[in-house]
């Protein structure tokens, strides 16, 4: 059995995550998950990305632990100025939702040595393809990032 991720990232939300993992120093369940993202996640132009993949700025019906189902958007980075729908990717749940397809489920490290699963349901809205090159690409990312 495979420990690889299935997970797509468009080229956009790569770029995020990687400014994201260049300013996160400590070593905790958030910065694994983000490091395993960026190695084994497909990479997508995003004209290109599966229609059922969770991006940022889409909009996602999903549950935590076989929990009462709920929608969010999933944005880059919290804000006071956002309405209490939304999770960021700055958020294990926000990282873990990034990348997944409807009907896929991912267990994320909590940091209390737990395992949270998160079971995407289906898409709502996927934000516009932004204008792109038509490829996928596997990620050039070292897996041995520190």
């Amino acid at each position: 059995m495979s420990n690889r991720l299935q997970c797509y990232l468009t080229s956009n939300d790569h770029a995020v995550l990687r400014e994201i993992l260049d300013q996160t120093t400590s070593d905790n369940a958030y910065r694994r998950l983000l490091r395993r993202k960026l190695v084994q996640a497909e990479i997508c132009s995003p004209r290109n990305v599966p229609d059922d993949v969770v991006t940022i700025n889409s909009r996602v019906t999903f549950c935590v632990d076989a929990g009462v189902p709920r929608t969010a958007n999933v944005v880059r980075n919290e804000s006071q100025n956002f309405p209490n729908y939304t999770v960021s990717v700055e958020s294990p749940l926000g990282l873990g939702l990034l990348g997944l397809r409807a009907g896929r489920v991912i267990a994320v490290e909590t940091e209390k040595d737990g395992l949270q699963k998160i079971n995407v349901i289906r898409i709502d809205f996927q934000a516009l393809a932004l204008p792109g090159t038509p490829m996928v690409i596997t990620s050039t990312l070292s897996p041995r990032i520190r």
